[in-house]
């Protein structure tokens, strides 16, 4: 098995390197001792920055160019795979794959979605078709890459974003009041990768669940009106108004509405023992975002 110690002559690839998730596991790779490439499509960015004062390596490239993946990838021991929603994910996620194929990568480790095997079916039984990231992930199952897939849970970080869940000062989501959603904060997201490097006889092969709490609307906005020191006010979204604003994210909230899935939350904090439940997350992490959220409304 692999140790910290046996990481520093070792580089990644990371893809992503300056969003959410990319990021998330560029600082953990490093903080373990890992050399780590950072693919960017540019350099000059204030994410990039910190990436190279953190001592990454930066490789200009893009998703949608393979040859700058090919290059990216020589060498490399292994490579974080992660890609946005959009309409080329598909054709980006197989293509690291190859391109971690080509380079004779040894341990590739691709971000999924949490419950992605539900999900698809329900989609296929609706007559939807297959969601993007399953096809990845039996794209890289097909070519017999050594690989670990994380399907990471919903971001607790949505919950204070007005962009997503947090608008006007309440949370506003679409799923009913008891379903007990899965929740994950990103950094953990990157330690989980860490973790998947450090001890590839663990975790090659795998294709885990990673939550780090489990909560209801209800108890959702409980926790942020504490964190925030006033009632954060809760509205349920009617699914039908989003399948008229967003017919592809209505489906997500419809699956999850009917079905669903569940994680067991108890081998993942034996594996990672700070995994943060959304109270620790929103002390952390989460209040400062939230209390921003906060000040910018009307007075």
């Amino acid at each position: 098995m692999s140790t910290i110690s046996d990481t520093h002559d070792k580089t990644v690839l990371v893809t992503g390197a300056t969003g959410n998730q990319g990021g998330s596991a560029a600082r953990h790779l490093l903080a373990a001792g890992w050399r780590v490439r950072a693919l960017v499509r540019d350099d000059t960015t204030p994410a990039a920055d910190a990436l190279d004062a953190a001592g990454a390596e930066l490789v200009l490239g893009d998703l949608d160019d393979r040859a700058s993946i090919d290059a990216a990838a020589r060498g490399a021991y292994g490579i974080f795979s992660v890609q946005s929603a959009n309409e080329n994910e598909i054709a980006q996620g197989k293509s690291v794959a190859q391109a971690a194929r080509a380079a004779n990568v040894q341990h590739l480790v691709y971000s999924s979605v949490g419950g992605v095997e539900s999900q698809n079916r329900f989609y296929l039984e609706h007559g939807w078709g297959p969601i993007d990231k399953w096809q990845i992930e039996q794209h890289i199952r097909d070519l017999g890459m050594p690989a670990t897939i994380l399907r990471p849970a919903g971001f607790m970080e949505d919950f204070t974003s007005p962009a997503r869940f947090f608008q006007a000062g309440s949370l506003n989501v679409p799923w009913h009041d008891d379903l007990v959603m899965q929740l994950i904060a990103i950094d953990d997201i990157g330690a989980f990768t860490a973790l998947a490097f450090a001890e590839p006889d663990s975790y090659v092969g795998r294709a885990m669940e990673i939550t780090g709490d489990r909560l209801t609307a209800p108890q959702i906005a409980g926790a942020l009106s504490t964190a925030a020191g006033r009632q954060i006010p809760r509205t349920q979204i009617p699914l039908e108004v989003l399948w008229q604003q967003n017919p592809e994210v209505a489906k997500v909230f419809a699956w999850a509405n009917e079905t669903y899935y569940e994680t067991d939350l108890t081998p993942l904090r034996n594996a990672h023992v700070t995994l943060m439940d959304f109270s620790t997350w929103l002390a952390r992490m989460g209040k400062t975002r939230l209390l921003a959220q906060l000040d910018r409304l009307p007075a």
